[in-house]
């Protein structure tokens, strides 16, 4: 399959075939189906919309269970651990759990959507914190969605979904900083949904309803752009998830509303694989 260039020439395309020679030599990894768990219920190992996958340091996987509002644990393989939470606004009840995250120390924070809040965990499930409430001020939110931590800082940010923005915090949930407002011009957003990091610091975050991602600095200097509305390739239909492999740099989207994933390589200087 060719390269292609998106937008603004910052992002190509990565195929999981040879690529042409215009693109250089790469190499591509293959999958091999291993196993699978879980169907819906309400049971231990069962799921109800499973939302995100985190894993602290000895590989143990745990997943949010959005719609039966709990965070549920299992080995590597599969085997159901334990699991917490229920519906409620109480310390360790959720209301919708989206996104997870885990810092250095196994610590687990939790995107308490509907909650307006994030909660700090212990691999136990043992409630340690909340960090926001409902509100527009600085380390308040308005339905997060996404909550992610740079590996190296500890640095935790938010997409504050309904306020349109991001916001930044230390390791200890001080606010640093914030950017956004609801828009289409770079920088703007209009439902800023999931969010990653590549090992330059960079931030990306689905502009779901703007149908494009945003690369900014960490300090929130938009960096560039690309996608727009449609189902060629390179255009997304309400991009949600988006992860980036800190090895090769490709860039991960979950196209929602095209149901597939697409993949992408940047190419622009500032923002490099390399």
């Amino acid at each position: 399959m060719a390269v292609f260039t998106i937008s603004n020439n910052s992002f190509v395309s990565a195929s999981s075939q040879t690529q042409n020679a215009t693109a250089g030599n790469e190499t591509h990894t293959k999958y091999a189906f291993i196993t699978k768990w879980g169907s819906k219920g309400t049971g231990p190992g069962q799921f109800n919309r499973p939302h995100d996958i985190a894993f602290d340091s000895t590989g143990n996987v745990y997943v949010s269970d959005r719609d039966n509002n709990r965070i549920q644990k299992f080995t590597p393989n599969g085997t159901f651990i334990k699991t917490w939470g229920s519906k409620g606004s109480n310390d360790g009840q959720f209301s919708i759990p989206y996104s997870i995250a885990i810092d250095n120390s196994d610590n687990i924070y939790v995107a308490d959507r509907e909650n307006s809040r994030i909660q700090k965990f212990n691999t136990n499930g043992t409630f340690l914190a909340k960090y926001g409430s409902d509100g527009v001020g600085n380390g308040q939110f308005h339905r997060p969605e996404d909550v992610r931590i740079e590996p190296r800082t500890g640095d935790i940010y938010v997409t504050d979904t309904y306020n349109n923005r991001v916001e930044k915090f230390d390791k200890n949930f001080t606010f640093i900083t914030k950017w956004g407002s609801k828009g289409i011009g770079d920088g703007e957003f209009n439902g800023p949904a999931g969010l990653s990091i590549d090992r330059n610091d960079n931030i990306y975050v689905t502009d779901k309803n703007n149908n494009r991602i945003q690369v900014f600095t960490a300090d929130g200097t938009f960096l560039t752009k690309f996608g727009s509305q449609g189902n060629a390739r390179g255009q997304f239909i309400l991009p949600e998830g988006i992860g980036v492999d800190m090895k090769t740099g490709l860039v991960y989207v979950a196209d929602t509303g095209n149901y597939r994933i697409q993949v992408f390589r940047p190419v622009d200087s500032t923002i490099s694989a390399a």
